[in-house]
């Protein structure tokens, strides 16, 4: 037989070769396959007469590779891992199940959870991923992700959702009205109220970046609280900590039940919110679902 005969006899029997190699146990392996003992030994023994070498060693207690069987077995598994993986990526082309969506911890308080029974009712499932670390696609646990910042994200397939804005809010009653934000600034019962995280990942959510946009003179190091998520700092602002700032999709569901008000202009960001997955999820109909809910209520 020649050479691409006996590869293709092999590949026909890597399922058997692999749950040989896995279960050391032709029944075992039987029990796996779903077919009688003897069948698997008649069907090694034809695979070993085919290759001109044996496989196995057998003896009444046990099973072992020989060192032709060991490097056929090794392939065998590798084989099978890589079938695995592919069927796994044609299960997520299936319109079916729930979307694994990774999100932020302030955007999922904030934004996701209030929204999420509209996702039912638009026949989308999401089971979401509360991270607030970029999810890794690789493990193949998650579907897709929002992300928060400049990108696109190379490497990944990257759809613009929403541009962003930042304010200062702060509870009704903690600012004189119609007082501006310089003013307050100076007194000296304000209190700034930071996220610590958006000031170092580049996303341009600080303090520095809204008063060089909005062109303002103020300081905000002397008096203030730090905390690490956006959703914190909007909570502590509700509860009259001090002035904190709020940003696109986090703080207008606060604004809209009365418990922040804004206490200067908005402005602009560079970063915006981003649904990032793989090639391969970009092209299935529940990304497409997903893609079009949040658009929707992003509007």
């Amino acid at each position: 037989m020649s050479r691409a005969g006996l590869m293709a006899k092999a590949n026909q029997n890597a399922p058997l070769l692999a749950a040989i190699a896995r279960e050391n146990s032709f029944s075992k392996a039987a029990e796996i396959l779903g077919v009688h003992q003897s069948a698997i030994s008649h069907r090694v023994n034809l695979l070993e007469e085919a290759l001109g070498f044996s496989l196995f060693e057998r003896t009444t207690r046990q099973i072992t590779p020989t060192a032709y069987g060991r490097i056929l077995c090794v392939a065998a598994i590798e084989a099978m891992a890589v079938w695995d993986g592919a069927f796994d990526r044609l299960e997520k082309f299936e319109n079916r199940g729930a979307v694994r969506l990774s999100v932020s911890s302030s955007l999922a308080m904030k934004w996701v959870l209030p929204h999420l029974g509209r996702a039912a009712e638009a026949g989308l499932e999401i089971a979401l991923d509360v991270n607030d670390r970029p999810a890794d696609f690789r493990a193949g646990v998650i579907d897709a992700a929002i992300r928060f910042g400049v990108g696109p994200y190379p490497g990944l397939h990257s759809t613009l959702l929403k541009r962003a804005e930042i304010m200062p809010v702060a509870r009704p009653g903690y600012c004189e009205a119609g007082a501006d934000l310089e003013m307050i600034a100076g007194l000296p019962s304000t209190t700034f109220l930071k996220d610590v995280a958006g000031e170092r990942d580049d996303t341009d959510f600080s303090w520095a970046y809204y008063k060089d946009q909005a062109g303002l003179s103020i300081e905000t190091d002397a008096r203030h609280i730090a905390f690490d998520r956006a959703d914190l700092v909007l909570q502590a602002a509700i509860n009259g900590m001090g002035i904190g700032l709020g940003r696109t999709l986090l703080v207008e569901g606060d604004i809209a039940q009365g418990f922040l008000v804004p206490v200067g202009p908005s402005v602009v960001m560079k970063s915006a919110y981003w649904l990032v997955c793989g090639s391969d999820f970009a092209g299935t109909e529940r990304y497409a679902m997903l893609l079009g809910w949040l658009k929707s209520q992003m509007k």
